[in-house]
């Protein structure tokens, strides 16, 4: 062994252990795919993949008021019956596996049809390099009429892994009835800096422009949408309405649901739009994005239907799942007055980049886009401490607030970017959206957002007061084996069940609130998962890889012995190496495999000073640290 390598040994014990990042996405219930410890390589499925330079060529020349369009769809037809191939992996479980490639993508995405899952099936999505997993998919995410789509994965190359009950072979589970082709920068988790196209006047939500609105921050999310086979970015808010029983709705811009051709998204693309929670950099400047937390599907309760340039240009959608605690939903609250305010802000994910804000410190002027008088606000932006925010392709239906952080307007477009930072840009007014727009309840957003017909002109945002979330904390996440933790509930919302499941604990469960201290008695790395409920909903929060547990090295410091602690019989064979400071092995057993987990050496003869003990099992990998001191 080389001096760096025994470097980097020394600098993993110090910081405990390197713990593989699973970047998981979506409502899904994690794990990680069977294959990816797989060696083996697949041939991959070559798709036709269309010509970015035609397809930019098409958007510079689309006229204004149109999405962003970001990628296209490769029809396709694929189950697991006519592609991908059948493996086996650990103990005895048969997976598919599928391997598309579409030269060229920044990403791909799946759009399905038919899927439906039968209980204790998975399916899981990752990059070609295993960077970017996302899943697992289950019956969970079945929804009536059998569509799904799951958010884009990074690069060219993707593998699908779906793994079922016995019999499913024979009877497929889904079909994957096109593949998403992103052409345009896309900023994936785990990048370090951002590839998107947004301009660099644009300030991040996270710099001190952002410090008075950082609940509404939370109610932005950045929507890819579906309109046949063309996919575009938009922005939408989550909405707060006055009966306070937090319903998922979602305003965004009537033009974020019309194509180029004029063309809305039918009922199934809706059902395929996907939402993007907390897709923010936590730095002000650069900053890496966090896992991505998304859900799929909604349906259109209201618009105003932006025929003819006409109207408010507004969208309300209702999303198909109830939103997580997790993704910290703040449904904001808004203001129909049409005030003509003097300052305010915007959020907004320009070039569907992370969450931007702009600012306006001058009044509001009346306007309007299209032949109705009196739809929209115009508004010019300012220049702030962190830059000169303006909007972009990929804003619309971004909201407007007041200085109270209250919605008052959705973003139809406007001439304002980074190259022309005193153009304006034109919101439709929530005070139009409210009855202007027409009669039915279909083209108006008052019979939604105030349901019990109060004749609020205002309403306050609010986090869901109703909701349970989940929370707790360990004493420790790293333990030598044989060892104790105690757990503590933090949950929210006044859970009246708990359920605890401990992942090699001892015991492995609980329904305490509190569950006191759980043993941990076998070499690996544990997950921890808590369910709990109060009258009104549930919550899990689950963490993965969670517990470490170690072997124990004692007597530590030693004079002449030591043992090595492994924990109880185990059939996995365990190999063991002790390396001093010039990286030199002073003792070595490989393929240890007995019922006695304690290893006696005799360290008498070896010169005083600092050792490394590395254990490796068929999993995981360990290192401690021994002292050796003089008579």
């Amino acid at each position: 062994m080389n001096r760096r390598r025994f470097l980097r040994l020394f600098y993993i014990f110090f910081f405990l252990t390197v713990i593989p990042v699973v970047l998981h996405a979506q409502r899904s219930s994690g794990g990680e795919p069977l294959s990816l410890r797989s060696s083996g390589s697949i041939d991959a499925l070559l798709l036709s993949a269309p010509d970015a330079r035609v397809l930019m060529a098409e958007d510079n020349s689309r006229e204004a008021g149109v999405p962003e369009r970001m990628g296209i769809s490769i029809p396709a037809d694929l189950t697991i019956l006519n592609s991908g191939v059948w493996l086996s992996a650990e103990h005895g479980t048969r997976i598919w596996n599928l391997k598309l490639k579409a030269e060229g993508a920044v990403g791909l995405g799946l759009y399905f049809s038919h899927y439906q899952l039968e209980p204790g099936a998975r399916l899981y999505v990752y990059s070609a390099d295993k960077n970017h997993i996302i899943g697992a998919f289950t019956d969970a995410n079945n929804a009536p009429g059998g569509l799904f789509a799951t958010e884009v994965v990074k690069g060219d190359c993707i593998i699908i892994e779906y793994s079922g009950p016995a019999g499913s072979r024979e009877r497929p589970p889904f079909e994957i009835s096109s593949v998403l082709y992103v052409y345009r920068p896309m900023q994936f988790p785990g990048d370090t800096r951002s590839t998107q196209g947004a301009g660099s006047c644009q300030v991040n939500t996270a710099c001190p422009e952002g410090n008075e609105y950082r609940d509404e921050i939370k109610s932005v999310v950045r929507i890819l949408i579906r309109n046949g086979l063309a996919s575009y970015w938009c922005t939408g808010t989550i909405m707060n309405n006055s009966a306070g029983d937090y319903t998922p709705y979602l305003l965004t811009a009537d033009h974020c649901a019309r194509s180029g051709s004029g063309n809305y998204s039918s009922p199934a693309d809706v059902a395929q739009w996907i939402f993007y929670f907390l897709y923010e950099s936590p730095d002000c400047v650069g900053g890496t994005v966090l896992p991505n937390k998304t859900l799929t599907g909604a349906i259109k309760v209201a618009s105003s239907t932006f025929t003819g340039n006409d109207g408010s240009d507004f969208y309300l959608l209702r999303l198909n799942d109830n939103i997580p605690p997790a993704y910290e939903p703040y449904y904001a609250g808004w203001d129909i007055s049409g005030q003509l305010v003097s300052s305010g802000v915007s959020i907004h994910h320009p070039s569907g980049d992370v969450k931007k804000i702009s600012t306006f410190t001058k009044p509001l002027t009346s306007s309007q886009w299209g032949s109705s008088s009196g739809t929209h606000f115009r508004v010019g932006w300012s220049e702030t401490v962190s830059g000169h925010g303006t909007t972009e392709g990929g804003s619309s239906g971004s909201p407007l607030l007041n200085s109270r952080g209250k919605v008052i307007g959705t973003l139809t477009g406007g001439e304002s970017s980074c190259s022309n930072l005193t153009g304006f840009d034109f919101y439709g007014k929530l005070a139009y959206s409210w009855t202007s727009n027409g009669s039915d309840d279909t083209m108006r957003l008052k019979p939604w957002l105030d349901p019990l017909n109060t004749g609020l002109l205002d309403l306050n945002g609010s986090y869901n007061a109703l909701q349970v979330i989940a929370r707790f904390k360990a004493d420790t996440s790293v333990i030598a084996v044989g060892s104790s933790i105690g757990f503590i509930d933090l949950s929210i919302g006044n859970p009246n069940s708990w359920r605890w499941e401990f992942e090699g604990g001892e015991p492995a469960s609980s329904n305490a609130a509190n569950p006191g201290t759980v043993s941990y008695n076998r070499l690996g790395v544990y997950t921890v998962k808590l369910s709990v409920t109060n009258e009104y909903s549930a919550d899990s929060l689950i963490r993965e890889k969670y517990i470490h547990v170690v072997p124990e090295v004692f007597p530590n410091p030693s004079v002449s012995e030591l043992f090595v602690y492994l924990g109880m019989e185990s059939a996995d064979p365990v190999t063991i190496h002790i390396y001093n400071s010039l990286g030199q092995i002073m003792f070595q057993r490989t393929g240890w495999q007995v019922g006695n987990r304690f290893e006696h050496i005799d360290c008498s003869a070896w010169p005083a000073g600092l050792y490394v003990v590395e254990v490796h099992n068929v999993v995981h990998s360990y290192t401690r640290k021994f002292l050796k001191i003089a008579r």
